[in-house]
């Protein structure tokens, strides 16, 4: 199935959907809290209705309407001795970290891309906090028996941030306190610190300091928690506007831990016209220039920047790339691509991707290589030339299900071509 889009300009207002990150991380933090809680506003996409049915699985209980979810957490039963965490790297994160907590042989596998991603790192980490966990080397299928103690642990942060945000959920219910230690820099912090927030919402205050973390021996407790808009959604949209026309974006938290609010640095940076409100984003199209931006702490900023710079006068850098090759796709390899099928100067040195800023490009067919921020970013560049097609294009229902419905409704022209 292909998708056509076309047109000239975006005008309009939008409310951000929900943010993925938090919503897979209230989940699990109120699946280990011992009673009722609610994540008001959730994310309901395909990755968030993985977690779901993969905690569904171990025998948490969830009530769900389009206003919120009620968790009955805190007591795990599982059903079944196969965990399916299809294509969500956050669930099986998330996941492997949590049935460290249950005594039972349980089996984790996936679909698609999730297959090529390492996970050995976490694994390591869980065994040496007395977990039992077997891997097939570095990817899945993963075993585990449970038995996690906790301790000490020694983990990289420059593979996955998630790896530590999945220790820090599951220590507070260790048998012993826990010391996290990051063995080299830190990458995609911003994401830790929102781990680090939910788990305060829901009881638990881990101390971090020097890239250690310290996890007390506390009981999650049942609360509600609000989930705020999505800025990883929203950078597509307001990257369409500085390209060619304006538009707001409402139910945004300016003060936001999440790391793609550095998209309205970026778009500064490169001249367009940002106005922050106490809930919304307003941008509006101005004359762009070439930019240079380090994705470290930020790799899923990589596809849509690309699109911006492949735009904007003069040569645009993007540095910290190298992580972005282990997402649904391989990211440098599908943005270079994609650029140089319509018509753009981009090349890769190393850990960077430069691209020259291009005044025609060219129509034709992008490959969404399954992923979707590639989908969602790459349909912007219809702003600039008579059309885009793009394949796969409902793979956005990842994290964003409604993403062509609200780009058609800022004025662009979606057309779905079977």
């Amino acid at each position: 199935m292909l998708v056509r889009v076309s047109g000239r300009g975006f005008e309009g207002v939008l409310k951000a959907p929900p943010s993925k990150s938090y919503t897979h991380r209230a989940l699990t933090c109120a699946s280990l809290a011992r009673g009722r809680s609610r994540i008001l506003n959730p994310l309901l996409s395909d990755d968030t209705f993985t977690s779901l049915k993969a905690l569904m699985s171990l025998g948490i209980e969830f009530s769900i309407t389009d206003q919120y979810i009620d968790v009955f957490g805190g007591e795990f039963k599982p059903k079944v001795s196969l965990i399916n965490c299809e294509e969500s790297g956050t669930t099986l994160r998330f996941i492997l970290g949590v049935i460290s907590l249950i005594n039972n042989r349980l089996v984790v596998s996936g679909s698609g891309s999730l297959l090529r991603r390492p996970i050995g790192e976490l694994v390591k980490a869980l065994n040496d906090l007395g977990a039992k966990v077997l891997s097939n080397g570095d990817y899945l299928p993963v075993i585990s028996y449970g038995g996690f103690r906790g301790g000490v642990a020694r983990v990289r942060g420059d593979i996955s941030s998630q790896f530590i945000s999945s220790l820090l959920i599951v220590s507070a219910l260790a048998k012993e306190p826990t010391t996290i230690i990051i063995t080299s820099k830190l990458e995609s912090k911003p994401y830790v610190m929102m781990t680090l927030k939910t788990q305060e919402c829901f009881g638990v205050r881990v101390v971090f300091n020097d890239n250690v973390f310290e996890v007390p021996q506390v009981s999650y407790r049942p609360t509600e928690f609000s989930v705020e808009g999505d800025w990883s959604s929203i950078t597509y949209f307001l990257v369409g506007a500085a390209i060619s026309g304006y538009v707001r974006i409402l139910n945004i938290n300016p003060e936001s831990l999440q790391s793609d609010k550095r998209i309205i640095d970026v778009l500064r940076l490169s001249g367009a016209s940002v106005v922050l409100g106490s809930d919304w984003v307003e941008v509006s199209s101005s004359g762009l220039e070439g930019f240079e931006y380090d994705v470290s702490d930020s790799p899923d900023l990589l596809p849509v920047l690309s699109v911006l710079a492949a735009v904007s006068k003069g040569t645009s850098v993007v540095r910290g790339v190298s992580r972005c090759r282990l997402k649904e796709s391989d990211r440098v390899e599908a943005v270079t691509t994609n650029l140089r099928n319509l018509g753009v100067d981009v090349r890769v040195l190393g850990d960077e991707v430069l691209i020259k800023g291009c005044k025609t490009i060219k129509s034709g067919i992008v490959s969404s290589y399954g992923d979707h921020r590639i989908a969602m970013a790459f349909s912007l560049l219809s702003l600039v030339t008579d059309y885009v097609v793009i394949d796969n294009p409902f793979c956005v229902s990842k994290s964003y299900p409604n993403f062509w419905e609200d780009l058609n409704s800022l004025g662009m022209n979606v057309e779905v071509i079977l």
